[in-house]
C-alpha cells in the first residue's frame, strides 16, 4: 500500500460508525476518505468485506510492461525504495528483474532550443498544469524518462496509468513536444556537449515578405523551431508572410563537384559553407533553380531559407554528384549538432540481481496491485510470515505507513463505512477526489485553483477573472443541463473558449455519473419550464439582445458572427447549456450569483415586466443556430450571403443539382434551394446561408454547398407528375415573390398549373418548412422526398412521402428534420 497522501482530515461525529453521515460536510468527508484509501489501493491485499462501499475499490495501478524502456534503471530503483522495497539492495534488485521481464532499450536523445523550452514553460502555466503541479515542473522527471515516453504519456495517459482517469488533455503535437521539452529541460546539453543528432534544425519566422531577397533573420525570435527530417513547409506557423531557415551538416562521401537543386513557392536560396550554391529568389509560383560546387569529403555547413509571401507554398531541395543521380536530400543525409535533451544511461541488467528481484517480488506481493504478471516469478515462492490484516483491523501498528495521525484518519472513517452511507453527496465527493476536480475548481466553498497556480494563468479577453479561472461548481445541476454536463467532461465541448487552463475529458461512463450526481443534488422544482413561446416573443428576444436593444451582441458573438468587443460565450449553444430557470435568474441578476462579475445588471429591479424581457431572450435562445440573427452582429468576413431582415435570393450553381437553381435564405436561419431545371424542391438547412464566393470571385461555375448545419438533400425522386398517371415533366414557368420577399414558383405539370411555396415557421422546437401546393387544371401527385430516418414529411400530423393534390385544392405539407 503507497503512503496515504491527504490534509489533516477532520473526523466528525457521524463517521465514527455509530450513525450515517447527515450532513453535507459529514458526507464529502466521507466521500473524501473513501477515495484516498481507494487511492492508496488498501484493499489490494486487505480485505474490506462484503458490506462495504463500492468506493473502496482499489484504483488501478501503473502498468510495469515496458517500464525499463520508458524508465531509467536509477530512477526505477529509488522510486522503488521509497515505495515497498526494504532496502536500496531489494530496490535494485526488483529493478533489475522489470527491466529483465520487459525490456531495458537506452532512453533516446533529441535536439532541443530555447524557444521550445520557454514555449514548454508558458503553456505549463497557462494551460492550468500547474493546479496539480509544482510550477517548476515535476521533480525528478529529467532523471527518470525521455521526452519519447513523455510525449506517449500525454498522447495516451491511460496506456500506462489507469489509475489517472481525468488526465487526457488531447494537447496539440507541438504544445506536447514544447511541454514535454519544458519539464525535461535538467537533461539540456550545450551543441559542444551533445552528439549529433540524424535530421535538420528548422526554425519559423512570422514577417512580411515584401520583396525577392533573403530575409535577415539574425535576432529575430522564431515562432517555431524543432528538429525535422525533411526540406518542406509543414512546420510553418501561418500559411502567409513567413521564412523557413534549416541548418545541418552534410557528409560528402567523396572529392568532387556537387549540384544542389531547390524547388520552392516563392523564393528560396542555399549556402554550403557560408557560400551561396542555388539563388531561387523571386514571389512567384513554384519553379526550380541549380548551383554547382566543389566539395571535399567529410562534413560541411548546410544552410536553406524559404520564405513566402501569398498563395501557395512548397520546398524542396535535392542533390547529385560523384557516382550518384539527382536525389532528395533528407535527414538521413544530415546531421544537426544543435542543443539536445540528453537522458540518464542506464548499466546493463545483472542477472542474479533480477533473480533476487523476481523473489521479492513474490514476496512483497507487487502483483496485488500491478496487473502485470511478471515473467519468471510465477514459480518463486512466496514468503509471507501471516496473511494480510482485514480493513477493518488496519492500525498503525500492522502497517508502516499509517504511522503519522493524518493517514489513519481516512483508513478509520473507511473502516466504519457501509454501503448504505453512500449517499449521492458521498459519491460525488468521491468521484472528484478521484478525478482531481478540486485542484481547479470551487464547490460548496472548497476547492479551486492555488493563487500562484491562477497567477500564471492568461486573460485573453478582457472578462476579469471570468476569463482566467475555471468556472465554481456551486449549484451547477440547477445551472446546466445534464445533456452539457455530460458532453462537456467526456467530449471535451467548450463554452469558455477563452479559459486557456485545460480540462481533461473523463469516461463516457464517469461524465454521465457526474451529469446525474449534480441534477440529484442542485436541481430544484421548476428548473426546466420553458417560457410560453410565439413568433411575437421570438421578435422581442431577438430585438433585445441586438444592438438596438441591450446591445449583448457587444460582448457575445452569435454562432459564426463575432462579438464587437470582449469575445464572450457564444449566444447560440446557450439553450443547448443553460436551464430556463437558471436562464431567467442570471439575467436578472448577474452581480447577485457572481459578485465581480463583468455581465452588466440591465433591469434595476425584478419585475413582471423585467422577467418577461428575459423570458423573451430565452425563447429566442430556444432556436439556436436557427434562431433569427440579431441586429448589429459582425458579419463574417468574404462573400458570405446572411438574411438579416429579409430572404435573400441566390441563382447559383448547387453540388449535385442544376445549373439553373434558386437558394432562399431566411431571416429565421431555416433556408432551402429549388432546382428550377427539374422543378423540385432539393435542399433543406439551418443556420448560415451561403457562401457566394463560387459565384462571384471570379471563377464562375464554382459549385456551392450550404454554409450551414442540419442539411439534408431531398430525394431525388421529389418531384409533381400528374395524378391520372399520364405523361408530362414539370416545368417550372416562373416565380412571383410575396411581400415578405419569399419566393413561389410557378409550375405546369401535365394539364395543370401549380403554385408550390416553401416558407419557414418558426416553433416551440426550433423551425420546420411548411410547403404550400395549390393546384389548378388538374390533379397532380407531389412526391415529397422524405428521407427516412433524417427528414419526415407530414400532411395533417401524419408521415407521407407522397400527396395528391386536387385540382382547386390546396394542400400543406410540414418537413420536419
Amino acid at each position: 500500500m503507497r503512503s496515504l497522501l491527504l490534509a489533516p482530515f477532520v473526523l466528525l461525529a457521524a463517521c465514527g460508525g455509530e450513525s450515517a453521515p447527515r450532513t453535507p460536510r459529514e458526507q464529502a468527508a466521507l466521500g473524501a476518505a473513501l477515495h484516498a484509501v481507494a487511492a492508496a489501493r488498501c484493499t489490494a491485499c486487505h480485505a474490506a468485506g462484503a458490506d462495504a462501499p463500492a468506493e473502496l475499490a482499489a484504483l488501478p495501478a501503473p502498468r510495469l510492461e515496458g517500464i525499463g524502456n520508458r524508465r531509467s534503471a536509477g530512477w526505477l530503483a529509488t522510486k522503488l525504495e521509497s515505495h515497498h522495497a526494504a532496502d536500496a539492495a531489494e530496490a535494485a534488485d526488483l529493478a533489475a528483474a522489470l527491466r529483465a521481464a520487459w525490456g531495458s532499450a537506452p532512453l533516446q536523445a533529441c535536439g532541443v532550443d530555447g524557444a521550445t523550452v520557454e514555449a514548454g514553460e508558458r503553456a505549463w502555466r497557462e494551460s492550468g498544469c500547474i493546479a496539480c503541479h509544482a510550477e517548476a515542473g515535476i521533480g525528478g522527471l529529467a532523471a527518470a524518462t525521455d521526452r519519447a515516453s513523455v510525449l506517449a504519456f500525454l498522447a495516451d495517459p491511460a496506456a500506462t496509468r489507469p489509475d489517472l482517469t481525468a488526465h487526457g488533455f488531447a494537447l496539440p503535437p507541438q504544445q506536447s513536444a514544447a511541454i514535454a521539452s519544458f519539464l525535461l529541460r535538467g537533461q539540456r546539453k550545450g551543441p559542444d556537449e551533445a552528439e549529433p543528432s540524424k535530421g535538420i534544425h528548422w526554425e519559423c519566422f512570422e514577417l512580411r515578405i515584401g520583396n525577392a531577397k533573403p530575409p535577415e533573420l539574425d535576432g529575430l525570435e522564431p515562432s517555431g523551431s524543432g528538429l525535422t527530417q525533411a526540406f518542406d513547409v509543414s512546420h510553418r506557423t501561418r500559411n502567409d508572410h513567413f521564412a523557413l531557415r534549416f541548418r545541418a551538416e552534410l557528409t560528402v562521401p567523396a572529392d568532387g563537384e556537387y549540384e544542389f537543386t531547390c524547388g520552392s513557392d516563392d523564393a528560396s536560396w542555399l549556402w554550403v559553407d557560408g557560400k551561396m550554391v542555388v539563388e531561387n529568389g523571386a514571389i512567384a509560383p513554384y519553379r526550380k533553380r541549380s548551383g554547382t560546387v566543389q566539395l571535399t569529403a567529410g562534413r560541411h555547413a548546410l544552410l536553406v531559407v524559404m520564405t513566402e509571401a501569398q498563395g501557395g507554398e512548397e520546398l524542396d531541395v535535392w542533390w547529385s554528384g560523384p557516382g550518384f543521380g539527382e536525389e532528395r536530400l533528407d535527414g538521413a543525409r544530415l546531421t544537426a549538432r544543435n542543443e539536445a535533451l540528453v537522458p540518464p544511461a542506464s548499466a546493463a541488467v545483472d542477472d542474479a540481481s533480477a533473480a533476487r528481484g523476481r523473489a521479492a517480488w513474490t514476496a512483497r506481493s507487487c502483483g496485488a496491485c500491478h496487473a502485470d504478471a511478471l515473467p519468471g516469478a510465477e514459480g518463486v515462492p512466496a514468503v509471507r510470515a501471516k496473511p494480510p490484516a482485514p480493513l477493518a483491523e488496519l492500525t498503525s501498528g500492522n502497517c508502516p505507513t499509517l504511522a503519522e495521525p493524518a493517514a489513519l484518519a481516512p483508513v478509520q472513517a473507511a473502516q466504519a463505512a457501509r454501503r448504505a452511507d453512500v449517499t449521492p453527496h458521498v459519491r460525488l465527493a468521491h468521484a472528484m477526489g478521484r478525478d482531481g476536480c478540486r485542484s481547479c475548481h470551487v464547490r460548496d466553498g472548497e476547492g479551486g485553483m492555488r493563487t500562484e497556480a491562477a497567477k500564471g494563468l492568461v486573460e485573453v479577453e478582457d472578462l476579469g477573472d471570468e476569463g482566467r479561472l475555471p468556472p465554481s461548481l456551486d449549484k451547477v445541476g440547477h445551472r446546466l443541463r445534464p445533456e452539457w454536463v455530460r458532453r462537456v467532461l467526456g467530449e471535451g465541448l467548450r463554452a469558455r473558449s477563452y479559459v486557456k487552463a485545460r480540462m481533461p475529458s473523463v469516461s463516457e461512463a464517469a461524465a454521465q455519473e457526474y451529469a446525474q450526481l449534480f441534477e440529484t443534488l442542485d436541481a430544484v422544482p421548476g428548473d426546466d419550464v420553458e417560457p410560453k413561446f410565439s413568433s411575437e416573443v421570438v421578435a422581442v428576444g431577438r430585438d433585445t439582445v441586438g444592438s438596438k436593444g441591450f446591445g449583448c451582441i457587444t460582448c457575445h458573438g452569435f454562432g459564426e458572427y463575432q462579438s464587437s468587443g470582449a469575445k464572450g460565450m457564444d449566444l447560440a449553444v446557450q439553450h443547448q447549456r443553460l436551464k430556463p430557470q437558471w436562464f431567467r435568474e442570471w439575467l436578472l441578476q448577474p452581480t447577485v450569483h457572481r459578485p465581480g462579475t463583468r455581465m452588466p445588471t440591465f433591469w434595476p429591479q425584478v419585475t413582471d415586466a423585467a422577467k418577461a424581457q428575459a423570458d423573451a431572450v430565452r425563447a429566442w435562445s430556444l432556436l439556436g443556430n436557427a434562431a433569427p440573427v440579431p441586429v448589429g452582429v459582425k458579419a463574417p468576413g468574404g462573400m458570405r450571403l446572411e438574411p438579416i431582415d429579409r430572404p435573400v435570393l441566390h441563382g447559383a450553381f448547387l453540388r449535385g443539382l442544376s445549373a439553373r437553381c434558386m437558394a432562399v435564405g431566411s431571416p429565421m436561419r431555416t433556408h432551402h434551394a429549388y432546382d428550377v431545371e427539374h422543378a423540385r424542391l432539393a435542399w433543406v438547412w439551418r443556420g448560415s446561408f451561403l457562401d457566394a464566393a463560387g459565384t462571384w470571385d471570379g471563377r464562375a461555375g464554382q459549385l456551392l454547398d450550404p454554409a450551414g448545419s442540419d442539411a439534408v438533400k431531398l430525394a431525388k425522386e421529389a418531384t409533381f407528375r400528374p395524378a391520372d398517371g399520364s405523361a408530362g415533366e414539370p416545368r417550372v414557368t416562373g416565380w412571383d415573390v410575396d411581400a415578405e420577399g419569399y419566393p413561389t414558383f410557378l409550375l405546369a405539370v401535365g394539364q395543370a398549373t401549380v403554385r408550390d411555396a416553401v416558407r419557414p415557421v418558426l416553433n416551440e422546437s426550433g423551425t420546420t418548412l411548411v410547403r404550400t401546393v395549390r393546384a389548378d387544371g388538374a390533379d397532380v401527385e407531389l412526391v415529397t422526398g422524405a428521407v427516412p430516418g433524417v427528414l419526415t414529411t407530414l400532411v395533417s400530423g401524419k408521415p407521407v412521402e407522397s400527396v395528391r393534390v386536387a385540382a382547386g385544392a390546396t394542400v400543406e405539407v410540414h418537413y420536419q428534420w
